[in-house]
């Protein structure tokens, strides 16, 4: 996790995000998100890997506006939802978080992996629910595939309970990253 790519312009950094199988609908995903997309906001990405294939999420993305993306006609293609996880919105965050956990697309995996090391515990606290419908052999695999981000995500997490919420979760063991992570390992174990 610590590969961080250069930044690029929204449309590209969109594409990169995903596997070459889903680049149509990752074009059409950005074309959709572009109108709102600060492209001016600087942006760097982390490689992970998905099957065996380098994909490069951005590691935030700032919409000058987003929430009422949601209330559009139509649906959202869930690209675009994966995308507005890495929002500078926590808001925007949770709300895209609860419109793509459901998901069996091994795609989407690093987009909710991500927010396990999450500073925004009530995005965090979205992932807990739905820990016993995830993919377990997918969500194993991406854990091994990804050792090094995983430790990072650890150490974010454990950063985040000590600063901010230490007090909320006396017990490191009880903040809902370190759970997360603490399952997501133990799957992959």
């Amino acid at each position: 996790m610590n590969r961080f790519t250069a930044p690029k312009p929204f449309f590209d950094a969109a594409i990169a995000a995903f596997p070459s199988s889903c680049q149509a609908l990752a074009a059409d995903a950005a074309a959709k998100l572009a109108p709102i997309v600060d492209d001016t906001y600087r942006r760097r990405a982390v490689c992970l890997d998905v099957d065996g294939r380098n994909v490069y999420i951005p590691e935030r993305l700032h919409f000058h506006s987003g929430k009422e993306i949601f209330d559009q006609p139509g649906q959202l293609p869930l690209i675009a939802r994966c995308l507005l996880t890495r929002s500078t919105d926590g808001h925007l965050r949770q709300r895209a978080l609860r419109n793509i956990v459901d998901s069996h697309e091994k795609w989407v995996i690093p987009f909710i992996v991500l927010l396990t090391g999450d500073y925004v515990v009530e995005v965090v606290t979205e992932i807990l629910p739905a820990l016993p419908k995830l993919d377990r052999p997918s969500y194993s695999n991406f854990v091994l595939q990804n050792r090094p981000a995983m430790r990072v995500l650890r150490s974010k997490a454990t950063s985040y309970w000590n600063a901010y919420y230490r007090q909320t979760y006396p017990n490191p063991r009880t903040y809902p990253g370190l759970v997360a992570l603490h399952e997501l390992e133990t799957w992959a174990s």
